[in-house]
């Protein structure tokens, strides 16, 4: 087994339907050719999420190969959290089955329970221990302005849990639309020393809802950061590298 980096998750967090720009299912359906998955977590809070906004949370996680939750802002930080862990395992599983297709011409579900059983572990150890980059993609338009709070305790919980793993982590926040008139604006973790959620908290939610825009922006910067790994010392950066 080697030690290269390989999940590179999205997580958009929205309480609303995207209104300008690129469609995001499609972006999330480009992002998963790239090998990237993107999941959901939709606020349901106020109402402002709408049955459209139901309905597109869930369509880019199906696009995006991921994982959509719909759930109350006190829930969030668990959620996220929850949602993180399962798309990374959710990730692994595909690869593990996708490589025992190759070898044994089936998957885990048809190998003997104590394969399976060793399956399982190697899965549960890699979520631990792989390197994980991610890019989390934030609704700040004008309706997420009395969820912010709860938004900046989750992130600050999901820091603090991604620096309990063994694995190195890179975290990224994406938010939309832009503080200065952009459609974007991003910032990675190891660019601001208070911490993202201290980031977050300062963030003053307005304007519209450009999720398409901001999932692309999240899907370049996983692009550039794994195109400098290559470039560094040559890793690929595919989950496939890590199984036998």
């Amino acid at each position: 087994m080697r030690e290269e980096p390989g999940i590179r998750q999205i997580l958009l967090i929205t309480d609303g339907c995207s209104n300008v720009g690129t469609d995001p299912v499609y972006v999330a359906q480009c992002a998963r050719a790239r090998g990237m998955t993107t999941s959901v977590i939709g606020i349901l809070d106020e109402g402002s999420l709408g049955e459209q906004g139901r309905r597109e949370a869930q369509n880019i996680a199906e696009a995006g190969g991921g994982i959509c939750r719909l759930v109350q802002a006190h829930d969030l930080s668990q959620t996220m959290q929850m949602v993180t862990r399962q798309t990374m395992q959710l990730t692994l599983h595909h690869v593990v089955n996708a490589e025992l297709r190759q070898l044994v011409g089936e998957t885990s579900d048809g190998l003997p329970p104590e394969t399976r059983t060793k399956v399982a572990r190697f899965v549960e150890t890699m979520t631990d221990e792989i390197e994980l980059t991610i890019a989390l993609v934030l609704d700040a338009s004008a309706s997420m302005q009395s969820k912010m709070a709860a938004v900046r305790e989750s992130v600050r919980d999901l820091e603090f849990g991604l620096s309990a793993r063994r694995g190195a982590y890179e975290l990224l926040v994406v938010t939309y639309p832009g503080a200065r008139g952009e459609a974007v604006d991003l910032v990675r973790q190891r660019d601001f020393a208070g911490g993202l959620a201290d980031y977050i908290g300062r963030l003053r939610p307005s304007g519209n809802t450009p999720t398409g825009p901001a999932l692309e922006a999240a899907m370049g910067e996983l692009l550039r950061n794994r195109s400098a790994d290559v470039l560094e010392d040559g890793r690929s950066g595919d989950v496939r590298n890590h199984v036998v």
